[in-house]
This record gives structure tokens, C-alpha cells and sequence, in this order.
């Protein structure tokens, strides 16, 4: 039964626009090399897939902008 109600709780809490919920984490994909951070700071909710960063307001929800974060021990070329 929970199986059938389920999409209605979801789809009734979408009709209210009551905002989904977020917990900080890091996902490693097994079937892909694809790395998913969750931050969550004071102004912004930080999605990170695999360094790309998409920066959401925190009371709005909506995407503010898109930045990059080099990955863990990250050493760029030098030019000669």
C-alpha cells in the first residue's frame, strides 16, 4: 500500500510547493567514475558532480550560478 501512496504524498507536497528535503553527503557512483558531493552552507546548497559545482539559494531553491572545484590532489600543467 505505502508503494501506491507514496507518489501522491509526493505529488500533493509538490502541488503545496513545500521544498524537497537535502542532507550533506558524498555519493560514489560504482558503475561510473562519477563522484557527487552535497554542501550545505549558510547561502547556498553546493551540488557537486564530479567538480562541476551548481551553487542553489537556500530559501529559494533556485540555481544561482555554476563554478568548478578541482579535484583532490589536483596539480595543473605549466606551460613551458
Amino acid at each position: 500500500m505505502w508503494r501506491r501512496v507514496r507518489p501522491r504524498i509526493g505529488k500533493l507536497l509538490t502541488w503545496l510547493r513545500v521544498p524537497g528535503i537535502i542532507v550533506e553527503q558524498t555519493y560514489e557512483a560504482a558503475i561510473t567514475p562519477a563522484t557527487v558531493r552535497v554542501h550545505l552552507g549558510p547561502l547556498f546548497s553546493v551540488v557537486s558532480v564530479n567538480g562541476l559545482d551548481v551553487y542553489f539559494h537556500r530559501l529559494t531553491g533556485k540555481i544561482d550560478g555554476v563554478g568548478f572545484s578541482p579535484p583532490a590532489g589536483y596539480t595543473p600543467d605549466e606551460a613551458p
